[in-house]
Protein backbone atom coordinates (compact mmCIF):
# COMPACT_ATOMS: atom_id res chain seq x y z
CA UNK A 1 0.00 0.00 0.00
CA UNK A 2 1.26 3.13 -1.11
CA UNK A 3 0.61 6.67 1.28
CA UNK A 4 1.59 10.53 0.39
CA UNK A 5 4.29 11.91 1.89
CA UNK A 6 2.77 12.80 4.90
CA UNK A 7 1.01 10.07 5.81
CA UNK A 8 4.03 8.56 5.83
CA UNK A 9 5.44 11.38 7.56
CA UNK A 10 2.11 10.38 10.29
CA UNK A 11 2.97 6.57 10.12
CA UNK A 12 6.33 7.36 11.47
CA UNK A 13 5.65 9.66 13.81
CA UNK A 14 3.24 6.86 15.33
CA UNK A 15 6.56 4.68 15.73
CA UNK A 16 8.32 6.91 17.27
CA UNK A 17 9.38 5.43 20.82
CA UNK A 18 6.36 3.09 20.83
CA UNK A 19 7.59 -0.55 21.17
CA UNK A 20 4.44 -1.94 20.07
CA UNK A 21 2.24 -0.91 17.72
CA UNK A 22 -0.35 -2.87 15.67
CA UNK A 23 -1.22 -0.67 13.00
CA UNK A 24 -4.24 -2.04 10.41
CA UNK A 25 -5.07 0.28 7.69
CA UNK A 26 -7.79 -0.54 5.12
CA UNK A 27 -8.84 1.34 2.02
CA UNK A 28 -12.03 0.73 -0.11
CA UNK A 29 -11.26 2.35 -3.58
CA UNK A 30 -13.39 1.10 -6.90
CA UNK A 31 -15.55 -1.41 -5.12
CA UNK A 32 -12.24 -3.24 -3.86
CA UNK A 33 -10.45 -3.53 -0.73
CA UNK A 34 -6.95 -3.33 0.20
CA UNK A 35 -5.76 -3.59 3.64
CA UNK A 36 -2.38 -3.48 5.52
CA UNK A 37 -0.67 -4.47 8.81
CA UNK A 38 2.13 -2.87 10.05
CA UNK A 39 3.32 -5.14 13.15
CA UNK A 40 5.72 -3.61 16.25
CA UNK A 41 8.77 -3.96 13.90
CA UNK A 42 6.56 -1.13 11.92
CA UNK A 43 6.85 -4.31 9.04
CA UNK A 44 4.03 -5.23 6.87
CA UNK A 45 2.61 -8.85 7.01
CA UNK A 46 -0.42 -10.90 6.66
CA UNK A 47 -1.97 -10.35 10.24
CA UNK A 48 -4.83 -7.71 8.34
CA UNK A 49 -8.04 -10.20 10.34
CA UNK A 50 -6.91 -8.32 13.86
CA UNK A 51 -9.92 -7.79 16.36
CA UNK A 52 -9.93 -4.16 17.98
CA UNK A 53 -11.82 -2.21 20.39
CA UNK A 54 -13.52 0.26 17.81
CA UNK A 55 -15.08 1.94 20.59
CA UNK A 56 -17.24 5.22 20.10
CA UNK A 57 -17.64 3.89 16.30
CA UNK A 58 -20.43 1.98 17.97
CA UNK A 59 -22.25 5.25 17.76
CA UNK A 60 -22.78 4.58 14.00
CA UNK A 61 -23.98 1.15 14.41
CA UNK A 62 -26.44 2.56 16.80
CA UNK A 63 -27.60 5.42 14.60
CA UNK A 64 -27.93 2.76 11.88
CA UNK A 65 -30.13 0.71 13.94
CA UNK A 66 -32.37 3.41 14.81
CA UNK A 67 -32.73 4.44 11.49
CA UNK A 68 -33.84 1.13 10.43
CA UNK A 69 -36.50 1.72 13.59
CA UNK A 70 -37.80 4.95 12.37
CA UNK A 71 -38.20 3.62 8.42
CA UNK A 72 -40.10 0.56 9.88
CA UNK A 73 -42.47 3.41 12.06
CA UNK A 74 -41.17 1.69 15.22
CA UNK A 75 -39.45 4.64 16.65
CA UNK A 76 -40.55 8.69 15.90
CA UNK A 77 -37.21 10.92 15.69
CA UNK A 78 -39.00 14.24 16.91
CA UNK A 79 -40.93 12.33 19.90
CA UNK A 80 -39.63 13.12 23.13
CA UNK A 81 -38.15 10.56 25.12
CA UNK A 82 -40.67 10.02 27.16
CA UNK A 83 -42.76 8.56 25.03
CA UNK A 84 -40.52 5.34 24.97
CA UNK A 85 -39.37 5.98 29.19
CA UNK A 86 -42.49 5.32 31.59
CA UNK A 87 -43.10 6.68 35.08
CA UNK A 88 -41.27 9.84 34.34
CA UNK A 89 -42.11 13.05 35.95
CA UNK A 90 -44.29 16.11 33.51
CA UNK A 91 -41.74 17.72 31.81
CA UNK A 92 -40.26 18.64 28.30
CA UNK A 93 -37.72 15.74 27.37
CA UNK A 94 -35.68 15.67 24.11
CA UNK A 95 -36.35 14.13 21.03
CA UNK A 96 -34.16 11.25 19.97
CA UNK A 97 -33.03 13.08 17.79
CA UNK A 98 -31.51 15.19 19.17
CA UNK A 99 -30.18 12.08 21.17
CA UNK A 100 -28.18 11.22 18.15
CA UNK A 101 -26.81 14.37 17.28
CA UNK A 102 -25.37 15.14 20.90
CA UNK A 103 -27.88 18.58 20.30
CA UNK A 104 -29.64 17.31 23.63
CA UNK A 105 -28.01 19.23 26.62
CA UNK A 106 -26.79 16.57 27.93
CA UNK A 107 -23.41 17.23 29.41
CA UNK A 108 -20.55 15.00 27.63
CA UNK A 109 -19.80 12.32 30.68
CA UNK A 110 -22.71 11.18 33.12
CA UNK A 111 -20.68 12.12 35.92
CA UNK A 112 -20.69 15.32 38.55
CA UNK A 113 -17.91 16.16 39.87
CA UNK A 114 -18.58 14.70 43.28
CA UNK A 115 -18.72 11.44 41.42
CA UNK A 116 -16.05 12.07 39.43
CA UNK A 117 -13.61 12.27 42.10
CA UNK A 118 -13.69 8.61 43.75
CA UNK A 119 -13.57 7.18 40.02
CA UNK A 120 -10.80 8.93 39.03
CA UNK A 121 -9.12 7.76 42.21
CA UNK A 122 -10.07 3.74 41.93
CA UNK A 123 -8.70 3.79 38.59
CA UNK A 124 -5.27 5.83 39.14
CA UNK A 125 -5.27 2.88 42.23
CA UNK A 126 -5.68 0.43 39.17
CA UNK A 127 -2.77 1.77 37.15
CA UNK A 128 -4.17 4.61 35.06
CA UNK A 129 -6.88 5.83 32.96
CA UNK A 130 -6.48 3.38 29.87
CA UNK A 131 -6.58 -0.02 32.51
CA UNK A 132 -9.77 0.85 33.51
CA UNK A 133 -13.45 1.32 31.53
CA UNK A 134 -15.12 3.87 33.66
CA UNK A 135 -18.67 3.11 32.45
CA UNK A 136 -18.68 -0.74 33.47
CA UNK A 137 -21.64 -0.80 35.70
CA UNK A 138 -21.95 2.94 35.93
CA UNK A 139 -25.09 4.56 35.31
CA UNK A 140 -26.50 1.47 35.93
CA UNK A 141 -30.26 2.06 34.60
CA UNK A 142 -31.64 3.37 37.73
CA UNK A 143 -28.34 5.94 37.81
CA UNK A 144 -29.52 6.75 34.18
CA UNK A 145 -33.12 7.22 35.44
CA UNK A 146 -31.68 9.99 37.86
CA UNK A 147 -29.61 11.88 35.74
CA UNK A 148 -32.89 12.34 32.92
CA UNK A 149 -35.07 13.07 35.95
CA UNK A 150 -33.00 15.60 37.24
CA UNK A 151 -31.39 17.16 34.32
CA UNK A 152 -33.57 20.01 33.51
CA UNK A 153 -33.93 21.27 30.13
CA UNK A 154 -35.04 23.80 27.92
CA UNK A 155 -36.60 23.10 24.74
CA UNK A 156 -34.01 24.01 22.03
CA UNK A 157 -31.09 22.78 19.63
CA UNK A 158 -28.60 23.08 21.94
CA UNK A 159 -25.34 23.62 20.87
CA UNK A 160 -23.20 20.18 20.18
CA UNK A 161 -21.71 18.53 22.90
CA UNK A 162 -20.52 14.93 22.60
CA UNK A 163 -22.66 12.96 25.20
CA UNK A 164 -22.07 9.20 25.92
CA UNK A 165 -24.57 9.04 28.32
CA UNK A 166 -27.39 10.77 25.35
CA UNK A 167 -26.63 7.94 23.25
CA UNK A 168 -26.80 5.60 25.45
CA UNK A 169 -30.42 6.30 26.35
CA UNK A 170 -31.03 6.42 22.62
CA UNK A 171 -29.80 2.98 22.67
CA UNK A 172 -31.23 1.58 25.89
CA UNK A 173 -34.77 2.85 23.87
CA UNK A 174 -33.62 1.24 20.70
CA UNK A 175 -33.65 -2.18 22.79
CA UNK A 176 -36.71 -1.12 25.08
CA UNK A 177 -38.19 -1.10 21.96
CA UNK A 178 -36.75 -4.25 19.84
CA UNK A 179 -37.91 -6.28 23.29
CA UNK A 180 -34.36 -7.94 23.63
CA UNK A 181 -32.23 -5.27 25.08
CA UNK A 182 -29.76 -3.36 23.79
CA UNK A 183 -26.75 -5.75 23.23
CA UNK A 184 -29.00 -8.93 22.26
CA UNK A 185 -30.78 -6.33 19.39
CA UNK A 186 -27.38 -5.21 18.20
CA UNK A 187 -25.74 -8.42 18.05
CA UNK A 188 -28.05 -9.91 16.16
CA UNK A 189 -28.53 -6.43 13.67
CA UNK A 190 -25.12 -6.78 13.23
CA UNK A 191 -25.14 -10.29 12.43
CA UNK A 192 -28.37 -10.97 10.42
CA UNK A 193 -28.54 -7.49 9.05
CA UNK A 194 -24.91 -6.44 7.87
CA UNK A 195 -23.48 -9.72 8.15
CA UNK A 196 -20.92 -8.81 9.69
CA UNK A 197 -18.86 -11.88 11.43
CA UNK A 198 -15.70 -10.03 13.35
CA UNK A 199 -18.08 -7.40 14.60
CA UNK A 200 -19.79 -7.19 18.22
CA UNK A 201 -20.56 -5.87 21.28
CA UNK A 202 -18.24 -7.87 23.66
CA UNK A 203 -15.01 -8.42 24.76
CA UNK A 204 -11.33 -8.94 23.22
CA UNK A 205 -8.50 -10.31 24.87
CA UNK A 206 -6.15 -8.22 22.80
CA UNK A 207 -3.55 -5.88 24.36
CA UNK A 208 -3.40 -2.21 24.08
CA UNK A 209 -0.53 0.09 25.27
CA UNK A 210 -0.63 3.48 27.26
CA UNK A 211 1.53 6.84 26.51
CA UNK A 212 3.96 5.34 29.03
CA UNK A 213 4.52 2.22 26.75
CA UNK A 214 2.79 0.43 29.67
CA UNK A 215 0.35 -2.67 27.88
CA UNK A 216 -3.53 -2.31 29.23
CA UNK A 217 -5.90 -5.03 28.91
CA UNK A 218 -9.05 -4.00 26.60
CA UNK A 219 -11.44 -2.29 28.38
CA UNK A 220 -14.35 -5.05 29.84
CA UNK A 221 -18.25 -4.75 29.17
CA UNK A 222 -21.40 -6.42 30.40
CA UNK A 223 -24.59 -7.59 28.58
CA UNK A 224 -26.30 -4.71 30.66
CA UNK A 225 -24.17 -1.63 30.98
CA UNK A 226 -26.03 0.98 30.05
CA UNK A 227 -23.15 3.26 27.90
CA UNK A 228 -22.51 -0.36 26.10
CA UNK A 229 -24.39 1.68 22.78
CA UNK A 230 -21.95 4.48 22.93
CA UNK A 231 -18.85 2.59 23.05
CA UNK A 232 -18.49 -0.94 23.12
CA UNK A 233 -18.14 -2.48 20.08
CA UNK A 234 -15.08 -4.44 18.39
CA UNK A 235 -14.02 -5.02 15.05
CA UNK A 236 -11.85 -5.29 11.88
CA UNK A 237 -11.14 -3.21 8.88
CA UNK A 238 -12.41 -5.44 6.78
CA UNK A 239 -15.67 -5.05 8.67
CA UNK A 240 -15.31 -1.33 8.91
CA UNK A 241 -14.66 -1.35 5.08
CA UNK A 242 -17.97 -3.37 4.42
CA UNK A 243 -20.30 -1.33 6.63
CA UNK A 244 -18.62 2.16 5.02
CA UNK A 245 -19.81 -0.21 1.97
CA UNK A 246 -23.46 -0.42 2.97
CA UNK A 247 -23.12 3.35 3.92
CA UNK A 248 -22.32 4.14 0.13
CA UNK A 249 -23.95 1.65 -2.19
CA UNK A 250 -27.72 1.83 -1.37
CA UNK A 251 -27.76 -1.78 -0.09
CA UNK A 252 -29.07 -0.19 3.44
CA UNK A 253 -31.55 2.54 2.02
CA UNK A 254 -32.77 3.93 5.63
CA UNK A 255 -29.00 4.56 6.24
CA UNK A 256 -29.56 7.61 4.48
CA UNK A 257 -30.99 9.41 7.06
CA UNK A 258 -27.57 9.14 8.99
CA UNK A 259 -25.95 11.64 6.41
CA UNK A 260 -28.12 14.24 5.92
CA UNK A 261 -27.65 17.54 7.97
CA UNK A 262 -28.71 17.73 11.09
CA UNK A 263 -27.11 20.52 13.42
CA UNK A 264 -23.77 22.66 13.10
CA UNK A 265 -20.90 21.09 15.19
CA UNK A 266 -17.78 23.08 14.57
CA UNK A 267 -15.94 25.50 12.10
CA UNK A 268 -15.55 22.18 9.94
CA UNK A 269 -17.94 19.81 10.50
CA UNK A 270 -21.97 19.00 11.02
CA UNK A 271 -23.53 16.64 12.39
CA UNK A 272 -26.09 13.56 10.93
CA UNK A 273 -27.40 11.11 12.78
CA UNK A 274 -24.27 9.77 14.84
CA UNK A 275 -21.98 10.58 12.19
CA UNK A 276 -19.60 13.61 11.80
CA UNK A 277 -20.39 15.54 8.28
CA UNK A 278 -17.01 17.04 7.19
CA UNK A 279 -17.69 20.27 5.43
CA UNK A 280 -14.75 20.63 2.90
CA UNK A 281 -15.36 16.75 1.26
CA UNK A 282 -18.70 14.97 1.47
CA UNK A 283 -17.14 12.80 4.01
CA UNK A 284 -19.10 11.16 6.76
CA UNK A 285 -16.57 10.07 9.69
CA UNK A 286 -16.13 9.18 13.58
CA UNK A 287 -13.44 8.04 15.73
CA UNK A 288 -13.44 5.34 18.46
CA UNK A 289 -11.48 5.57 21.21
CA UNK A 290 -11.98 2.83 24.30
CA UNK A 291 -8.71 2.73 26.68
CA UNK A 292 -5.94 1.95 25.16
CA UNK A 293 -7.15 1.67 21.97
CA UNK A 294 -7.67 4.17 18.61
CA UNK A 295 -9.71 3.78 15.65
CA UNK A 296 -11.03 5.81 12.39
CA UNK A 297 -13.55 5.43 10.19
CA UNK A 298 -14.73 7.78 6.99
CA UNK A 299 -15.79 7.37 3.81
CA UNK A 300 -16.50 9.81 0.92
CA UNK A 301 -20.01 9.72 -0.30
CA UNK A 302 -19.77 11.12 -3.61
CA UNK A 303 -16.30 9.19 -4.51
CA UNK A 304 -17.35 6.10 -2.70
CA UNK A 305 -13.96 5.68 -1.42
CA UNK A 306 -13.45 4.73 2.32
CA UNK A 307 -10.52 4.30 5.34
CA UNK A 308 -10.86 3.12 8.31
CA UNK A 309 -7.53 2.87 10.86
CA UNK A 310 -7.05 0.92 14.27
CA UNK A 311 -4.34 1.31 16.75
CA UNK A 312 -3.42 -0.70 19.89
CA UNK A 313 -2.45 2.31 21.86
CA UNK A 314 -4.84 5.38 23.66
CA UNK A 315 -4.77 8.71 22.95
CA UNK A 316 -3.07 8.94 19.69
CA UNK A 317 -4.29 10.88 16.55
CA UNK A 318 -5.89 7.94 14.33
CA UNK A 319 -8.30 10.61 12.87
CA UNK A 320 -5.35 12.80 11.20
CA UNK A 321 -3.77 9.86 9.43
CA UNK A 322 -7.18 8.52 8.16
CA UNK A 323 -8.01 12.27 6.97
CA UNK A 324 -4.77 12.21 5.28
CA UNK A 325 -5.55 9.14 3.42
CA UNK A 326 -9.06 9.67 2.56
CA UNK A 327 -8.29 13.33 1.09
CA UNK A 328 -5.61 11.96 -1.18
CA UNK A 329 -7.26 8.95 -2.89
Amino acid sequence: MEFSEKTARLIDGLYHKRSHVELTVGILKNGGTEIVHFNPEHKEDGNTGMIYAAGSICKTFTCSLFAKMITEGKLNPDAPLSDYIEGLPQGYYPSLRRLATHTSGYGGLPFTTLQSIPMFMKMNEENGLLHVNPFRGYPDEEGMMKIIRETKLKNKIYPFEYSNIGMSMLGYIIGKTDGRGFWDAMNSYVKDELHLTNTFLGNIDMTGYDKKDQPCECWKWEKDDIIAPAGAMNSTAEDLLKFAQMNLDGSLPYVYLCHQFNAPLDKNNDTGLGWRLYKKQPVSWHTGSAGAFSCWLGFDRMKKTAVTVEINYGLVNAEEIGFSIIENL
